[in-house]
């Protein structure tokens, strides 16, 4: 059963195991300072697939280009479309640098025709593949759920957002949270993770990707899902490139 937790003591380790963004020393954002720095194997894993737009015919026409005033702006979502498959298509290295972004330096913008995935939320299909993945090492150990402020901007009345919400429950208690609050539901947290912090997941507000920490069998389970994109990255990578 979900409990929001009264204060955020049990997520006060997450906070300490991450490295501190330097602003005056800035060289980018990095999987270091964004997950706990406690873990063997790391990757991220695509919020969804990207899907393409079947009403856009032209592949070189650009967001940058597009136009509201002059275009129909409806989206027929079309076939997704993998990080991967995208790589291929334009010559672009895929490797642990790889993002969305590389899409968007080799053509010089977004292409109209793909729809990205959504940026700090993990697509619902996704999250049943991750929690699927995760549940044999997880087993019955209480789990819990962390939300920023920037998740619940919009999502829950406005007296009730505070430093932040952690709550706890089972694993499979994520599909509770998802769909709690107001519009659409909370979904995916900013980080959850089980008691003893085998593992852990960030979906940070403004990526299209989640990072995982954990064992090396665990990323080679989620890297076998044929339904995750997930992509091995270290505590050096950048996240913002």
């Amino acid at each position: 059963m979900i409990k929001k937790m009264n204060d955020l003591t049990a997520y006060e380790w997450i906070e300490k195991d991450t490295v501190s963004v330097d602003m005056e020393n800035w060289n980018g954002g990095k999987v270091g300072n964004l997950i706990p720095n406690r873990y063997t194997h790391y990757c991220k894993i695509m919020n969804s697939t990207f899907y393409r737009d079947r009403g856009i015919t032209d592949e070189t026409l650009l967001w940058s280009q597009f136009h509201p005033n002059e275009h129909e702006t409806e989206i027929d979502l079309g076939e997704g479309i993998t990080l991967k498959e995208l790589a291929s298509k334009y010559d672009i290295p895929y490797d642990k640098k790889i993002s969305s972004k590389s899409i968007e330096r080799k053509l010089g913008g977004c292409p109209r025709y793909l729809i990205y995935p959504d940026e700090g939320r993990i697509n619902l299909d996704m999250l049943k593949e991750m929690t699927k993945v995760l549940a044999p090492f997880t087993k019955d150990k209480p789990c819990y759920f962390f939300y920023n402020i920037l998740k619940l901007i919009g999502r829950i009345p406005n007296h009730e957002i505070e430093n932040g919400h952690l709550y706890t429950g089972e694993l499979i208690d994520i599909f509770n949270m998802y769909n709690k609050g107001e519009i659409d539901g909370l979904a995916s947290p900013t980080y959850w993770w089980p008691e003893d912090r085998s593992w852990c997941m960030s979906t940070d507000y403004d990526l299209d990707f989640t990072i995982f920490g954990g064992s090396k069998q665990m990323l080679d389970a989620l890297m076998s899902n044929k339904k995750l994109e997930c992509i091995e990255v270290d505590l050096d990578t950048r996240v913002d490139d």
